[in-house]
């Protein structure tokens, strides 16, 4: 990912991808457990949880400020985990919590300056607007789907 379209382009490829395999599923397929002790409403409770943290990361860095608030620790991601988990909503009304997220957190990354993405030439490293995009965008994606992929094809057979 060298550029803000880039990386925008292939967030929301994953969005899409992921979004096209539940997109139909009826409110009593969000309950089932699938993923260890996860149903689907929680696995898109703790999507949804990352995006609305990165999308303050985000304002906060078109804002000049660091990514993450003072006092604030991400190190250790499963108390966040747990807590976003818990927070599901029953049913589609998950996945609609989930596109409202998607879209705030896309929404800050489409207002982050390009120079704020791409990679460093100094030290090498993507800058900031790839690295929250990364962390729980794309990289969650990537993460996912294959889970994701794996439960719906179970539920064909």
């Amino acid at each position: 990912m060298s550029s803000k379209s880039e990386a925008l382009a292939a967030l929301d490829d994953g969005y899409r991808r992921f979004r096209a395999g539940i997109a139909d599923l009826d409110d009593a397929a969000y309950a089932e457990t699938w993923l260890g002790t996860w149903n689907l409403s929680q696995l898109l409770a703790h999507m949804a949880g990352w995006y609305r943290e990165m999308t303050g990361a985000l304002e906060r860095v078109a804002r000049g400020e660091r990514p993450t608030p003072p006092g604030v620790d991400y190190s250790d991601p499963e108390p966040w985990n747990q807590r976003f988990a818990a927070a599901a909503l029953p049913g589609r009304a998950a996945l609609d919590d989930w596109d409202a997220a998607y879209s705030a957190y896309r929404a800050a990354a489409e207002a982050l300056p390009e120079d704020r993405f791409g990679v460093d030439p100094e030290s090498g490293r993507p800058r900031i607007g790839n690295r929250l995009l990364q962390g729980a965008g794309i990289g969650h994606f990537e993460e996912h789907q294959p889970e994701l992929d794996a439960w719906l094809a179970a539920r064909r057979r």
